[in-house]
């Protein structure tokens, strides 16, 4: 994977504005010959490719990352838009799977499936009896003036950027309903909690009857109305900690008419103190976890340091990623072997669901894929097989799940402006789930077509196939708009120390509150996730080592400190612990941390030479602590400490940073997952493909500090 979370919202801008500018003024050039750009192809530099009816030329080795963003980060330029011999003329695939979601007596909402096309389609266009009545950018649709009793067909078209247009959908005939209806909908059956915390309670229900149609259900709290749905399912908010509550539900029509409530089911919330009292998926210390691809390699890894963890003592959790598109065949047997090798280091496995997002550096195919039935139901079928697969060899063990990163961050920084920011209107085929067998309508949630339906109904899968689950949802730093162009951990050289804490804790509630209303806290989620990004601060796109305040991601102990700021804002806002994930392991040159010589004989750590697997990076010193001898540049950047954190030290040429476990506990952290997340990234433990394969990459620095912190970890307050 290509990763490039250093996006903002003002890039996103500057780009838009780039490629723009450059599309109506350039010449345009024959793009005949050459192809279209493949996500899965590398591409060298001089390659060039046509994306968007715009000539590409790589200039960097690339893959996975579209040539916009790419054009935009240095690694692609562009050449021109195409002129004639290179003209988008193919036209979108056949809109399928067309159908009516509802109707009233004057109005029919439609639905139908995701196009395709070679460039990408940009809209859809509606006919009603042959006429067009609507354009929309989504799969979904309202027509509205209609008269009563009255049938209606319907046709859909999607369309290109070029113009181009499919051929029609099959047509699909509605009837609106009478105004003289009288019947009311069936009584509401099967409500039940999903969860709870101390503040809000959520609620489904199976979906009621009617003899034209159920267009919505009311919710009541103690006798009193409290909201309205479309879906049978609600959340009520602003609740009281500690009391119980009645809940019943009504079924209602076009007409008006309601159904009788349906039987009354109470609620207690929970404590004050915590709305999850279940914290038995983690230690009463701060965790530690690393990346884990279970194979020889580590084997014999384990086999050398297994005997210098301190008595009774292990890591914690092992992570493996579970990419989308090819790898989907791949999670079966992944799934397998993470359970069985980390049930023998005893560690917890910890899933890190990457289907949507992973594979993929590019927003158009994360919105697509979640707009795809066949998508999603190739990606449920997974998710039942995995849980079903890792409890089969656990039991009663715990199996956590870390999911979807960047596909919030995505949506939320690209496509939420369209939609008010509200992801209960953006569109997804969550119906996928029960197309696939995964869920069964009338039986489970009936979730709806929704991001936040969609959402809500990954939660509930993997806690329907993983009774032993713990879960949360993987967060970006870089999702929300006011970051500077360096990212918002950055802030504080931007707008100075309090200008820009504030600006920190803005972004990561704008953050929080858009996963909020995507329902990630569904079903009583264990935690939220942030990363930081799979590649070592040395190693990132235009680090320079010898002159790290000039690195994006080389961080000294004030960015640390932003960044625990933004995990403790996190945190504060959705009430949920946060768990640390794809945390660099490499560590700063320079560093006088003595090693055990079982280890390296010399009794030192060598230094990392800043090549592909043998990064430097600051992570490590800055939450276990560590003192560096440093000069120039490096010195005077990993001195600084405008936060006037007493950890932070510096006695002529050497830094000292005192372990930071502490404050990442104080924080709201729980757990740290750390370990390389791209291929040429510093290996901690072996991963396939390095050499010798049963070594690190850092000469056991990382597994050195791991395991002294064990034998007196953190206590979580």
């Amino acid at each position: 994977m290509f990763l490039h979370r250093w996006r903002t919202a003002v890039l996103t801008g500057l780009l838009s504005l780039m490629v723009f500018s450059s599309t109506v003024h350039a010449q345009t050039v024959d793009c005949t010959g050459y192809s279209q750009w493949n996500s899965s192809t590398i591409y060298n530099p001089g390659d060039r490719v046509v994306y968007q009816g715009n000539l590409y030329e790589a200039l960097v080795a690339i893959w996975t990352a579209d040539p916009v963003w790419g054009t935009a980060s240095g690694w692609y330029k562009l050449i021109g838009p195409c002129g004639t011999g290179g003209a988008d003329t193919t036209a979108p695939s056949q809109v399928s799977g067309l159908r009516s979601t509802g109707s009233t007596s004057s109005q029919v909402s439609l639905a139908w499936n995701t196009a395709t096309d070679n460039v990408g389609v940009t809209g859809y266009i509606v006919f009603r009896d042959g006429t067009q009545v609507g354009t929309t950018t989504g799969t979904a649709y309202t027509d509205t003036g209609l008269s009563a009793s009255t049938q209606y067909s319907y046709t859909v078209k999607a369309r290109d950027a070029a113009g181009n247009q499919s051929v029609a959908s099959t047509a699909l005939s509605v009837t609106t309903a009478s105004v003289s209806d009288t019947v009311p909908p069936s009584q509401v059956s099967g409500l039940r909690s999903t969860g709870s915390t101390s503040s809000q309670v959520s609620l489904a229900w199976n979906a009621a009857t009617d003899n034209v149609g159920v267009t919505g259900y009311i919710v009541f709290r103690n006798s009193t109305q409290v909201g309205t749905t479309t879906a049978t399912a609600f959340t009520d908010t602003g609740l009281a900690a500690s009391t119980q509550y009645s809940y019943t539900v009504k079924a209602r029509d076009a007409a008006g008419n309601q159904s009788v409530g349906s039987t009354a089911l109470s609620v207690t919330t929970a404590p004050a103190d915590g709305g999850n009292p279940d914290t038995s998926w983690h230690p009463n210390y701060l965790a530690i976890g690393t990346v884990y691809e279970p194979f020889t390699g580590t084997d014999g890894f384990f086999a050398k340091v297994n005997p210098h963890f301190p008595s009774g003592k292990r890591i914690n959790y092992g992570y493996l990623y579970l990419n989308g598109g090819s790898q989907f065949s791949e999670w079966h047997s992944r799934a397998d072997r993470l359970a069985r090798k980390s049930k023998e280091q005893g560690m917890t496995p910890i899933y890190v669901v990457y289907g949507i997002g992973g594979n993929t550096d590019s927003p158009a195919v994360v919105w697509g894929n979640i707009q795809s039935s066949a998508f999603l139901s190739q990606y449920f079928q997974g998710l039942r097989d995995v849980g079903q697969t890792a409890t089969s060899i656990l039991g009663t063990g715990r199996v956590g799940y870390v999911i979807e990163p960047d596909t919030l961050g995505y949506i939320q920084q690209q496509y939420s402006s369209q939609y008010g920011g509200d992801p209960s209107r953006m569109p997804a085929a969550t119906y996928a789930a029960y197309d696939s067998g995964v869920l069964q309508r009338g039986v489970d949630p009936d979730f709806p077509n929704t991001l936040t339906g969609l959402v809500q109904s990954i939660n509930y899968t993997l806690r329907k196939y993983t009774p032993k689950a713990f879960l949360g949802w993987q967060l970006n730093l870089w999702a929300a708009p006011g970051a500077p162009s360096t990212g918002i951990i950055h802030s504080t050289e931007v707008y100075g120390l309090e200008a820009g804490k504030a600006r920190i804790q803005e972004n990561a509630r704008a953050n929080a509150g858009f996963a909020l209303k995507a329902g990630v806290k569904y079903g009583n989620a264990e935690f939220i996730s942030i990363d930081k990004y799979g590649l070592d601060g040395a190693g990132a796109a235009g680090a320079n080592p010898n002159d790290p305040a000039s690195s994006l991601w080389f961080w000294n102990a004030d960015l640390w400190n932003n960044y625990l700021l933004f995990a403790r804002t996190l945190k504060e806002t959705l009430s949920l612990p946060v768990v640390l994930w794809q945390v660099p392991a490499g560590h700063i040159n320079g560093t006088r941390h003595p090693s055990p010589t079982a280890y390296n004989p010399s009794g030192t750590f060598p230094d990392l030479n800043n090549s592909v697997q043998h990064y430097e990076e600051s992570a490590s010193p800055f939450l276990f602590g560590d003192s560096f001898t440093l000069s120039g540049n490096r010195l005077s950047y990993f001195s600084k400490n405008v936060w006037n954190d007493p950890k932070v030290s510096v006695s002529g040429s050497t830094v000292t940073w005192g372990s930071h476990m502490q404050e990442a506990a104080n924080a709201g952290v729980v757990a740290i997952l750390m370990g390389a997340g791209v291929g040429v990234s510093t290996r901690a433990i072996p991963q396939p493909g390095s050499y010798p394969e049963s070594e690190p990459t850092e000469n056991y620095y990382w597994i050195t500090r791991v395991q002294q912190y064990l034998a007196n970890p953190t206590p979580l307050p």
